[in-house]
């Protein structure tokens, strides 16, 4: 933690430099307000950091609001002063690069430019760290709670015909331990789900954070969601107990707790099987595994061999898996699996998302496939961005999802 506050400390300090130098024709009490005003707050938000960071437990269980504040602030913060940062360094290279261009014609400086440092680049970076402050603050306090509905329609060669237009809804990742028991907007998402009147509702993992608790006070609200033909679910990473101080013994009733919560949630967890879902004499086989991942933070206990077992080969076949490197690593070319479905990654909740249009998160830069629809060949991902939010408390650019499958015989 002290090395990260240090780095934040130093490019607050950079991007003070070029807001300096900006405001220099400002008056002396202005730039004297200015300067205690950055300041102030620049070691205030450290300060809560490093505060909640030495009294983790403590603050976490019993304080989330103030969690969430500090990371709120301390990343809407840096990511402020970074990109003014990125902008004044452009700006200083050039300036430098002038600078030795004016020493090797042995003069101040080159004909007819002056080096100044209110330049256009710091000034820019000022103006786009402007937009990214703005859009950091919607996301910490409307874009968390701005829903969206994703309609994805997909064709299948091989789907049964009684199944054609089938329509399911994927949700995914709901992290209820962030919502810190504020119940109104997973009501408005429940109203959004059942105004679908989909067919199936299948939810892909990450119930909670770190204890099965977390998701008690919603058991009554997330059991208003209903589908035609029924609700399916699996575990993701958050689900098991393997983050916190939690012993074996723990992490094994926590992945229980999940488990019965899901239950009388009105959900049927898949925990390494298999149901067919059947429409007169046609059906298709559900899968679903539990948490495999290619990172080594937690046990891979998902097994898709053992979630196979007593499936035809002919049959049409859709596999829940939270995490999607799961299908590169095991899926993709290896099984027959028509489509799977994954979360896990949240987008990264920040970005530009505009499915079928652009997508630009960070979530690139870890997860081969990090968002939205993949087809290889004639087998497809989807990876669904995440109803919840987990550490920054809220969605930049990268909302929340509900996604709305319809399933087309082609």
């Amino acid at each position: 933690m002290i090395s990260r506050l240090v780095i934040i400390g130093l490019v607050a300090a950079y991007a003070y430099k070029a807001i300096f130098l900006s405001t220099r024709s400002w008056s002396a009490i202005a730039k004297a307000t200015l300067g205690i005003g950055y300041w102030g707050f620049t070691l205030g938000i450290m300060g809560l950091m490093l505060y909640c960071w030495l009294n983790w437990v403590e603050v976490h269980e019993n304080r989330p609001e103030l969690m969430d504040f500090a990371i709120g602030a301390t990343l809407t913060f840096f990511f402020t002063t970074l990109i003014i940062s990125i902008f004044h360094l452009m700006d200083d290279f050039v300036w430098l690069i002038n600078w030795i261009r004016s020493l090797a014609s042995s003069k101040e400086s080159l004909p007819g430019q002056a080096i100044s440092r209110a330049s256009f680049l710091s000034k820019t970076g000022m103006g786009i760290g402007a937009v990214v402050f703005g859009s950091f603050m919607w996301g910490l306090t409307k874009g968390k709670f701005s829903f969206r509905v994703i309609d994805q329609k997909l064709n299948f060669a091989n789907l049964p015909k009684a199944f054609d237009g089938m329509k399911i809804v994927q949700i995914s990742d709901a992290h209820l331990g962030s919502f810190n028991n504020n119940f109104e907007p997973v009501k408005h998402i429940v109203k959004m789900i059942n105004d679908l009147n989909a067919d199936y509702i299948f939810f892909t993992g990450d119930l909670v954070n770190s204890h099965h608790s977390e998701a008690e006070p919603w058991i009554d609200i997330f059991a208003q969601l209903k589908a035609k033909e029924g609700k399916f679910s699996i575990l993701g990473n958050h689900d098991y107990g393997y983050y916190g101080d939690n012993s074996e013994e723990e992490q094994i009733a926590i992945r229980q707790g999940v488990i019965d919560i899901e239950k009388k949630m009105g959900f049927q967890p898949l925990l390494n099987e298999n149901v067919h879902l059947t429409k007169g004499e046609d059906k298709i086989a559900l899968l679903g595994v539990e948490n495999w991942g290619k990172s080594h933070w937690f046990p891979k206990v998902g097994d898709i061999d053992k979630a196979m077992q007593g499936v035809e080969k002919e049959t049409f076949k859709i596999l829940l898996s939270h995490d999607p490197t799961h299908w590169d690593e095991h899926i993709m070319g290896q099984t027959d699996v028509d489509l799977t479905m994954s979360g896990h990654t949240h987008g990264a909740q920040m970005g530009i998302s505009i499915p079928g249009v652009l997508e630009i998160s960070p979530s690139q830069l870890l997860f081969k496939r990090s968002k939205g629809i993949y087809t290889e060949g004639k087998q497809q991902l989807y990876v669904n961005r995440g109803l919840g939010y987990l550490m920054f408390p809220g969605r930049v650019g990268m909302a929340p999802e509900i996604t709305c499958f319809e399933l087309s015989r082609s």
